[in-house]
């Protein structure tokens, strides 16, 4: 777990709710200096925290098919089945669980009726799967959200504290 205290989740949180945001003005809104900030967002890229700032395009609006791909695999391959999966373009995110099973997210262009993602299952031949074409989407939402930030800040006071005794 990456160290992170409780500016570092107030830059977040602002930083995912407008990823336009100068350093200047979010440094006016939690009242410390701009440098203080640009430090501390390097730092977090640095770490991985933030893999980067982009535009967030909400593919099933826009025409593409989104699907979900769970395939069974024993827990001894999972990790080579799942970077070999993760080196498809139409893979946006590769899971694996502890179980074994490799949960893809695709993103397919929607040509005719779940044809992008025909094409996409194609390449997966030999391999036990699981597959859920996303008809609706009901929540997009790609941030974490605010509630979750402060409780992660709370379990590691609680860390802190339990480590000093």
């Amino acid at each position: 777990m990456k160290r992170i205290d409780k500016l570092d989740l107030e830059i977040i949180k602002h930083l995912q709710d407008d990823g336009r945001m100068s350093f200047r003005e979010l440094g006016r809104k939690l009242d410390v200096p701009h440098t203080t900030i640009f430090t501390r967002v390097n730092r977090l890229m640095d770490q991985g925290v933030i893999k980067k700032f982009s535009a967030v395009i909400h593919p099933h609006e826009i025409g593409f098919q989104i699907g979900y791909v769970i395939i069974n695999t024993p827990p001894s391959q999972s990790k080579k089945v799942a970077i070999e999966i993760s080196k498809f373009n139409e893979a946006r995110k590769v899971f694996r669980t502890v179980d074994g099973k490799v949960i893809v997210k695709t993103v397919v262009p929607n040509h005719t009726v779940h044809d992008g993602l025909e094409k996409f299952l194609m390449k997966l031949n030999g391999h036990e799967m699981s597959v859920y074409p996303i008809h609706d989407v009901v929540k997009f939402d790609h941030t974490m959200h605010e509630d979750a930030l402060k409780e992660l800040l709370v379990v590691k006071e609680l860390v802190k504290s339990a480590d000093r005794s």
